[in-house]
């Protein structure tokens, strides 16, 4: 079996064919002048001689090129799913894309390799016209439904990724936004150290003083290396803000990867990244179109731009939850829509549905938020007509007879799950464009606003 020759090998191997090349080509000009004698050249010949040197670097450093380009497409076999056989359209046409980025707690800290909930949500835009990249943190204690096997579940957002996978992830935060999600990447949170270390380290401006995990983190500008940059994201309860405080430090962190990664601006570099996550990082991204997402794409590294999707405090059954305002959802829905090119369009979902339910609750004063339909927290099935609950019938009868006049029709009693059964919606059923031209499925529910709905988007 042949041995797999490395980059340094093979840039030398091409630099001694090049420079044996000149060697022969410089003995027969010389045997062709008689040897001896005067050994000035030309100027003519000189200026030839000079572009020829010129192309064997150019071809010197194209081939070398080519070779990290082979090498991304080499390591990225470990990290992209398997080959699909074309380039995605949208790819190749150089559109604004949305990714899913959800960080598990497998691996990280020592913490084991069992799988679980998703320990972060960063929904991020990719316009390579506007070159921009935007990140949008979702927190993993928002309240969502989930349509399961058994049932309406009603979980935190975090929960989704062990009732369903990525593709329920994925699915709950495009239901929630109303915006497409073109792809996802579920990273083991043990690899940031790894990312980190690969370029070099991140410049990250601490907030506060805090301890965690036997590193001091002082006020202010700082350097971190890997380790210490997962100890830094990672903190949540000593911070005053929360997970909403660790969200924007772990945004810090990763605006300073993508910084590095852009100031060294070479494949290379990819390659790096890549030798890094490979083990930690799973993407549904086609292997095909790894190299058409990087030429089309790097430049969209120029500007980030960091977003805060911002709940309000609710107890459900004792358990501490987030929980979505319509405002919310609208503000952050037209942010991303617009990073997408698209039109807005104001949000009838599940949880604008919930939260216009409530009698009492404000997420202030009164905390208490109640579910549908005498439904429980994390019990499948439990919203629906004849299961036991904790809550009083009185109370699910007024939230339930809301359900047919919020979503349009349907039985009046409320006493089925069908009705208040949201409408479907596909994640990639939009495309996006300069124009903001969308296509979607008729049966979404939504209604088309404009810049004065009063979201508070800007």
């Amino acid at each position: 079996m042949a041995k797999h020759e490395t980059r340094e090998e093979y840039r030398e191997r091409l630099q001694r064919d090049i420079d044996e090349s000149v060697a022969r080509k410089e003995h027969r000009r010389e045997r062709h002048s008689g040897g001896g004698g005067n050994n000035k050249l030309h100027p003519h010949r000189t200026g030839k001689w000079l572009k020829r040197f010129i192309l064997a670097l150019v071809i010197l450093l194209v081939c070398a090129g080519g070779y990290e380009y082979h090498k991304i497409h080499s390591t990225a076999k470990g990290v992209f799913s398997e080959r699909s056989g074309k380039i995605d359209p949208k790819l190749k046409a150089g559109k604004p894309v949305s990714v899913l980025l959800m960080g598990t707690d497998v691996g990280a800290l020592n913490r084991g390799n069992k799988g679980g909930n998703t320990d972060t949500l960063e929904l991020m835009t990719v316009n390579p016209k506007k070159r921009t990249i935007t990140m949008t943190s979702i927190p993993r204690d928002t309240l969502v439904r989930v349509n399961t096997d058994d049932g309406p579940d009603y979980v935190k957002i975090n929960a989704a990724y062990s009732i369903g996978g990525p593709k329920q992830t994925v699915k709950q935060v495009s239901e929630l936004l109303n915006v497409p999600i073109d792809y996802y990447a579920v990273l083991n949170m043990g690899v940031l150290k790894k990312v980190v270390n690969a370029v070099g380290g991140v410049d990250v401006n601490n907030p506060f003083a805090f301890d965690y995990e036997g590193h001091h983190f002082p006020k202010g500008q700082q350097h971190l290396n890997g380790n210490e940059a997962l100890k830094f994201s990672r903190m949540r309860y000593d911070d005053p803000n929360n997970d909403y405080g660790r969200q924007k430090r772990q945004q810090q962190v990763m605006i300073s990867v993508i910084h590095k990664l852009k100031t060294s601006g070479s494949v290379g570099a990819v390659n790096k990244i890549l030798d890094a996550v490979k083990d930690g990082v799973k993407t549904d991204v086609p292997i095909d179109n790894v190299a058409t997402l990087y030429a089309n794409y790097h430049l969209a590294m120029n500007h980030v731009k960091t977003y805060h999707f911002q709940g309000k405090d609710a107890t459900i059954d004792g358990a501490s939850f987030q929980i979505a305002s319509p405002k919310e959802i609208n503000r952050i829905s037209k942010l991303v829509r617009h990073a997408l090119g698209l039109k807005f369009k104001k949000v009838h979902n599940y949880e604008t549905w919930m939260w216009n339910l409530q009698t009492t609750y404000n997420g202030v004063t009164n905390v208490d938020f109640e579910l549908p339909n005498e439904a429980e927290y994390n019990v499948p099935g439990s919203g629906r007509s004849g299961k036991s609950s904790r809550r009083s019938r009185s109370s699910s009868s007024t939230l339930s007879d809301s359900t047919s006049s919020y979503f349009g029709g349907g039985d009046s009693t409320g006493s089925t799950d069908s009705t208040y059964e949201a409408p479907r919606r596909s994640t990639r059923s939009e495309s996006s464009s300069s124009a903001g031209t969308t296509t979607e499925s008729p049966s979404t529910s939504t209604t088309t606003g404009t810049a004065d709905d009063g979201t508070g988007a800007e």
